[in-house]
């Protein structure tokens, strides 16, 4: 009986570990993945404004793109448009508000315009939503 039980769970998880992996796949492959993508390359080499483009189209294409608008606080924050990064990080929190990335983007945001203790806050939900990255983060902005 047991055993029964731990194939069906087994089959069950590699059916959804199968089909998060489609997702992926397929959420890469679309027309505003590229251009996200595309955008991230251009932001990493230093050319944040050009980034922001990328992100704008990837907005107009898919509005409840979270990442995008995520990734392009994140661009606007490096441009030192602090305000208009919170902004975008609302919008990404009110699309999800389990997105761990948007709340370490916004709290370096609210640090960085000035508002450590908000600041610090988003990072420790950022953190405790299971972005690992936000802990480097408090360990330097908030301790």
């Amino acid at each position: 009986m047991k055993k029964g039980i731990l194939i069906v769970v087994g089959a069950v998880l590699a059916f959804l570990l199968i089909r998060m992996f489609i997702i992926v796949v397929i959420l890469l492959s679309t027309p505003e993945g590229e251009i996200h993508k595309q955008g991230l390359i251009i932001g990493h080499k230093g050319d944040w404004s050009v980034a922001i483009e990328y992100f704008d189209k990837v907005i107009e294409m898919k509005p409840h793109h979270e990442k995008a608008y995520t990734t392009r606080a994140f661009a606007k924050s490096q441009l030192g448009d602090h305000q208009g990064a919170i902004e975008d990080t609302s919008i990404a929190l009110q699309k999800n508000p389990f997105y761990g990335r948007a709340y370490a983007v916004q709290g370096l945001a609210e640090f960085r315009a000035g508002n450590r203790k908000l600041g610090c806050k988003d990072l420790k939900q950022a953190y405790d939503l299971g972005f690992e990255q936000a802990k480097e983060y408090i360990n330097q902005y908030c301790n």
